[in-house]
């Protein structure tokens, strides 16, 4: 990985931002290799973290995107935990907010597996990321 870091958060609807993150790829001339991909993922327990290099989109509509217009599946992804609420329908819970100690919490552990990522690369993290999830 380059010394650089950019975070990037589309402002298109999540079923579109394929759109923005192929544009942001192209313009910063970043390769795939270096992306990472960071979703919700409600098929995932709260708090629950999987890295893979690469795959499908899961079922997810902004990972569907991003796989369409950058005609790959090649590129990292971080699928963060978030649980589904029985009670909710998809849609709902998605767009819903969650509550502040549990926000605070999934962002601090968001945070230090970056720092993972940012310190050992994306396979070695792999290991200790996927591995933190069967405790």
């Amino acid at each position: 990985m380059k010394d650089e870091l950019f975070l990037m958060v589309p402002t298109t609807y999540m079923n579109e931002s394929g759109i923005a993150v192929m544009e942001f790829v192209n313009y910063y001339k970043i390769d795939l290799k270096d992306l990472l991909i960071v979703v919700d993922d409600f098929n995932i327990p709260l708090f629950t973290f999987r890295l893979r290099l690469s795959g499908s989109d899961g079922g997810h509509n902004g990972l569907k995107s991003v796989i369409y217009h950058l005609n790959t599946d090649n590129f990292a992804r971080l699928r963060v935990g978030i649980g589904e609420d029985e009670g909710k329908k998809d849609k709902d819970f998605v767009l819903g907010k969650m509550n502040g100690e549990d926000h605070k919490l999934i962002i601090d552990r968001g945070v230090s597996n970056l720092y993972t990522i940012l310190e050992n690369g994306f396979e070695r993290s792999m290991s200790i990321i996927n591995k933190k999830e069967e405790k």
